[in-house]
């Protein structure tokens, strides 16, 4: 792609990305990296566009509960084993 295409297409692609995010409601970095086959890192930098404007906002989940249930440690010692970022559509 050159010029003027590239950039058509990494401004449909922003938008499609904060579609998804106001269709879901609520979903994590993963699945919209999956969903549009972009690495996690180039769909980070479009969701920090629309962070950036006011209409997504993005959280941290420490889940240690469903860590240890998968018994991945042999002792517990209170850690953050697992954090999920999660993209959330504020109603704007």
């Amino acid at each position: 792609m050159q010029g003027d295409n590239l950039a058509s297409f990494i401004i449909m692609l922003v938008t499609s990305i904060r579609d998804y995010v106001q269709l879901k409601g609520r979903t994590d970095l993963q699945d919209i990296a999956r969903h549009f086959r972009i690495p996690n890192s180039a769909t980070v930098q479009m969701l920090d566009f629309w962070i950036k404007k006011g209409c997504i906002q993005q959280l941290t989940i420490e889940d240690n509960q469903t860590a240890c249930k998968l018994n991945q440690c042999k002792t517990c010692a209170g850690c953050n084993v697992y954090q999920q970022i999660v993209y959330v559509w504020l109603n704007k």
